[in-house]
């Protein structure tokens, strides 16, 4: 396929970042090793003439590209049809499903998140669980893709979920019901002192317009005093409405991160500017902000659920000292994917570059460690404990080496449920930052001023 007919997704966890923000250069000629490319083709020719029964031709050659791709880090990976339309959910931000998403990690089917008030978070599905079986069937041998593939249905129809966690545990079984989900994704919280918690669960296609549409919300009469940027639990998303989330609270121009690899377009300083955030030919949506986010008193909250580009997001305030950051060192997925298409249905999504803090700092197996570290009031025990990004087979390993008794620790896996109660000890912390006059042991004393609304936009 031609270089200027490719359409190019520029990703961050798998989800993504149109390629338009950054320059695309003429692809180099590589030389292909000879001998090497005649083996790959002899055994082609052998599984054709001696294999027991006739062989699909288009499959060996698919799972070929996929065999090459998984000798490589756990990011970069072959994408089918399936894999190609869980893409274009994440931009138009409806799908049908339960409301999970999952990794593979050393053969286990790990739900690496679960998305508030979905199915699954009704049903009791945590992060950190393991599917074992789906509707009885054992899933060892699938990829995540087929394993996301007998998740989904049609609307209205059960999935059997075998769930195990680590520890002498029993296995459970639980039946949940698909549903047409509309990801909102932005909520905010009313807190005493004029403080509001703004919990960002994902970054995706409408993001950057409910953030804005829950700041001018709270640019009223009575504006607040301060605001608690949630990013706990967010395992990511696109990265443009990551640079329009930094760009709320950052001044035009700010650099967000950078990034380098090998080829010259993955090299790059990304900066608040519509160029990285916005749509060709549309208003700056940033134009729409309320003057106060830019100079509001900010606390972000991040744990060892916040990944990618909420690690992103959070590194550069931390880095432009914007705001300090409460919890626990964050996942460390620091690296970016381009998708590059094969045919209308397939695709490769490979790795291409690390990503930088604006001060440098890298996030690859490494993560972002808070200005304050607060741990949760609750640990649920060993079986609750998650893996980070340095626990993934083959990943790609940091440049620097990282201290061993931080990359021996593992996160705790966290309850969505219990941000923003009265033990929440992070959100605490970070509201007596914000507002000392406020006693501790008050601050979260009646949590609620008004509900915790879903922000919705007109017509969703």
């Amino acid at each position: 396929m031609k270089e200027q007919t490719m359409k190019r997704w520029m990703l961050s966890a798998a989800i993504g970042y149109c390629a338009a923000t950054l320059p695309c250069h003429a692809a180099e000629p590589v030389q292909i090793p000879k001998e090497e490319f005649e083996q790959m083709l002899d055994s082609y020719q052998l599984v054709l003439r001696d294999y027991v029964e006739p062989a699909d031709r288009k499959k060996l050659f698919t799972e070929a590209i996929r065999g090459m791709m998984s000798a490589l880090d756990p990011h970069s990976r072959y994408l089918d049809k399936a894999d190609l339309e869980d893409l274009e959910r994440i931009h138009s931000g409806q799908y049908v499903g339960i409301g999970i998403g999952v990794e593979m990690i050393n053969g286990q089917v790990l739900i690496r998140d679960v998305a508030e008030n979905s199915p699954a978070d009704k049903q009791g599905v945590r992060a950190g669980d393991s599917i074992v079986a789906i509707d009885g069937a054992p899933l060892f041998g699938l990829r995540d893709s087929q394993v996301a593939s007998r998740v989904h249905g049609e609307p209205g129809t059960k999935v059997e979920l075998t769930l195990a966690r680590r520890g002498n545990t029993p296995l459970r079984t639980l039946s949940v019901e698909r549903a047409t989900l509309q990801e909102h994704t932005v909520t905010v919280q009313h807190l005493d002192g004029d403080i509001a918690r703004i919990r960002i669960a994902e970054f995706g296609g409408n993001t950057a317009a409910e953030l804005i549409a829950a700041l001018r919300q709270l640019d009223g009469p009575r504006p607040v005093k301060g605001i608690v940027l949630d990013l706990r639990n967010n395992p990511g998303g696109l990265l443009p409405a990551a640079v329009a989330v930094a760009g709320a609270f950052l001044p035009q121009g700010a650099m967000v991160f950078s990034s380098t690899g090998r080829i010259p377009e993955s090299n790059s300083k990304i900066t608040v500017s519509p160029r990285f955030y916005g749509k060709p030919g549309s208003a700056d949506a940033c134009e729409q902000l309320p003057a106060f986010a830019q100079d509001v008193p900010l606390a972000v909250l991040v744990n060892g659920a916040s990944a990618s580009a909420a690690e992103l997001v959070a590194g550069a305030i931390q880095d432009h000292g914007r705001g300090k950051l409460f919890g626990t060192r964050t996942y460390g997925k620091g690296s970016i994917q381009t998708v590059f298409p094969l045919t209308d249905e397939s695709a490769i999504k490979l790795t291409i570059a690390r990503y930088y803090t604006p001060n440098g700092r890298e996030v690859q197996a490494q993560g972002i460690v808070p200005d304050v570290a607060i741990a949760p009031a609750v640990a649920r025990g060993d079986d609750a404990l998650l893996f980070r990004e340095a626990d993934m087979a083959n990943h790609l390993p940091a440049s620097s080496a990282v201290p061993e008794t931080e990359a021996s620790q593992r996160p705790v896996a966290e309850d969505s449920k219990t941000f923003g109660s009265a033990g929440d000890r992070a959100l605490q912390a970070a509201i007596v930052q914000l507002h000392p006059a406020l006693p501790s042991g008050q601050a979260l004393g009646s949590v609620w001023r008004g509900i915790s609304a879903m922000l919705r936009l007109p017509g969703s």
